[in-house]
Parts: structure tokens; sequence; C-alpha cells
């Protein structure tokens, strides 16, 4: 019964963060982003109607499965960058990033949608063609 009641506890532990994670990230959506933090290449993609930026770190699992969907998507559209949180952290704390992968869909310099964890293709692209 004792391990019944320590799984429930992390489980429920694991869940909120979780939701804590979704909630907080959420915060930025409708927000306009300072782009003097960001690379030329960056700023010049969010000259673009619309585009994707893809958050990421070395470590994580999930952003590498994330990957082929992203870079399929980039090569369709050229709209995607990807970037590496462990080496601009000024970015995630600019997106309110707490947790990768992160996906943040864009009308320009705005965040018009952002999603953290794994996203299937049909989703991601359902989305994207919707802005």
């Amino acid at each position: 019964m004792d391990i019944a009641i320590t799984f429930g506890v992390i489980l429920l532990i694991f869940f909120g963060m979780k939701m804590l994670i979704q909630r907080r990230t959420q915060k930025s959506k409708g927000n306009e982003i300072d782009v003097s933090i960001l690379d030329d290449e960056t700023r010049s993609l969010l000259t673009k109607e619309k585009s994707i930026l893809y958050f990421y770190t070395q470590t994580c699992h999930a952003c590498k499965t994330q990957v082929p969907i992203i870079d399929k998507l980039s090569e369709e559209t050229k709209l995607v960058q990807k970037i590496d949180l462990s080496k601009n952290m000024a970015l995630a704390k600019e997106f309110g990033i707490m947790g990768t992968p992160t996906i943040a869909l864009m009308k320009k310099n705005i965040v018009t949608e952002i999603f953290v964890g794994f996203k299937r293709e049909n989703f991601l692209r359902t989305y994207f063609n919707n802005l």
C-alpha cells in the first residue's frame, strides 16, 4: 500500500510540474518579442509574415525526437529557426521558456502560439497553416 501511495504522489508531482510549466510558458502568448537579443538570421526570419521558432537543448531526449519533424517543416517552408537554449539563456527568459522542446509560432515578432513538449507533425502543420 505504501508503494502505491508513493507512486501516486510522484505522479501527482510530475503532472503538477508539467501543468505549471505549460501555464507559465503560455504567458508569453500574444507578447511582442524584443528582437535586439536575437541573432541576424532569426531577426530576419521574424520579418516574414509567419515563422516557427524551435527551442531545444542538446541533452533533451524529447528534443531529439522532435528534430526530424522540425527539419521536415524547415525544408518545406524555409520559415523555421532552431535555437539551442543552452547557448542563449536570454532567449529562454524573453520567451518564458521553462522546458524543452518548446515551439513558438510567430506572426512577425509576436508569439501567437507556444507549445511545450513533443508535438506531432500534423498538429504543428495545422496550427502553422492556420496562422
